[in-house]
């Protein structure tokens, strides 16, 4: 049967801070779907999952679309296979970061400060990931993305023990950081597994570095960057992704992305990840883009560099080119 629906919504579960969703496409927190509601990490109660995915699906079935799905790129209408077999998950239950971005959306979309994110309480994850494990709900070859907070900043053993299960599982890991530290795990995911790292640097030139990251490691970043890119230059299945995430009125003008050309190449740098930041993106998605903007965009694509658009923006993005 045909029906409109998402892949996300099928095969993703993302933990975050005290819920489980389907996924973090919809920066409208009033709206989010959830699978498990007031969350603490416990027991992952896999029947009430099952039974609120169903919901779900029964929901799109019925044209009833739910709020923070209407709109969004990812739903389309196709045979779907609803077998309901975890093939991605996203770790975003911790928040503590030094870094203090100013687009972070953790503070953005709510009335949390980042001293409140840095020091609240947090679940322990490792013993839901065993219990997915066990039940047998992780398909093997997924995808584990390490999304929340500074994942070099997790109490020791946690990071160790999901690149554990990502290669017991044969998974592709994908880990989300500042750069701003250096981490001897994230050395050995990039030489032994197969492990996408993906560091938002969003400038090229030091001073708006520290405008948008709020802290003064621009030179350490770059440095941490460049070992990270030795470090998986011997295995074909990682790579390093340097992202830049394009503010408008901050870092969307030629003399920021020739810089951030310029530092990319000196260290060796093969793969860029374009973004519009998100906010201002949910705001404006369907305007005509600046000519700031698509100067922006155009001198990183004829950078030579392989370039990857973040999934939100990435047709607003292409149309450009």
């Amino acid at each position: 049967m045909k029906f409109q629906c998402c892949e996300y919504l099928l095969n993703e579960i993302v933990f975050a801070q005290s819920a489980v969703i389907p996924c973090c496409c919809s920066p409208v927190h009033d709206y989010q779907s959830h699978f498990l509601s007031d969350f603490d990490g416990k027991a992952f109660y896999l029947e009430e999952y099952l039974k609120k995915r169903e919901q779900y699906i029964q929901q799109f079935k019925s044209g009833n679309i739910p709020p923070s799905c209407i709109g969004c790129h990812k739903v389309q209408e196709k045979e779907w296979d609803e077998t309901s077999r975890i093939n991605r998950i996203i770790i975003t239950n911790r928040t503590k970061c030094s870094c203090d971005c100013v687009y972070c959306s953790l503070v953005t979309t709510s009335n949390q400060t980042k001293q409140e994110l840095n020091t609240r309480e947090v679940y322990d994850i490792l013993p839901v990931l065993y219990d997915l494990y066990s039940k047998n709900m992780i398909k093997e070859g997924c995808t584990i993305t390490v999304a929340g907070g500074e994942c070099c900043e997790y109490p020791d053993g946690e990071l160790e023990y999901i690149l554990y299960l990502a290669l017991l599982l044969d998974c592709k890991l994908e880990i989300l950081s500042s750069g701003m530290f250096y981490s001897n795990t994230i050395k050995g995911a990039l030489k032994s597994g197969k492990c996408v790292l993906k560091i938002s640097v969003d400038s090229g030139t030091k001073t708006t570095f520290e405008k948008i990251k709020r802290v003064k490691t621009y030179k350490q970043t770059w440095k941490n960057i460049k070992k990270y890119i030795i470090d998986s230059s011997r295995n074909k299945s990682s790579f390093v992704s340097i992202k830049y995430i394009i503010i408008p009125g901050i870092n969307d003008n030629l003399k920021e992305a020739k810089s951030f050309i310029e530092k990319c190449k000196k260290v060796g740098c093969k793969n860029i990840e374009l973004a519009v930041e998100y906010i201002w993106f949910y705001k404006h998605k369907d305007f005509t883009p600046t000519i700031s903007i698509k100067e922006t965009v155009l001198c990183i694509k004829n950078s030579g560099i392989q370039i990857s658009y973040e999934s939100q923006s990435e047709d607003y993005l292409r149309a450009i080119l």
